[in-house]
């Protein structure tokens, strides 16, 4: 499996494990495929720590 969707896998479980925390259900309760590909999309622009992307993101919903 090629490294971008590995990461991308992991991206998606810790943005499904904070929204379980924060909110109570998973990330796909709140948000579309769609979103969760472009916030990383965003994430890997960004260059800052997955955590703090996904941090704000779920606590801005």
């Amino acid at each position: 499996m090629p490294d971008l969707a590995q990461q991308r896998i992991r991206f998606i479980a810790e943005l499904h494990e904070v929204f379980l925390v924060n909110k109570g259900f998973g990330a796909f309760a709140y948000v579309s495929i769609n979103d969760v590909l472009a916030l990383f999309d965003l994430y890997l622009a960004s260059g800052e720590p997955a955590k703090h992307i996904i941090n704000r993101y779920v606590h801005s919903i």
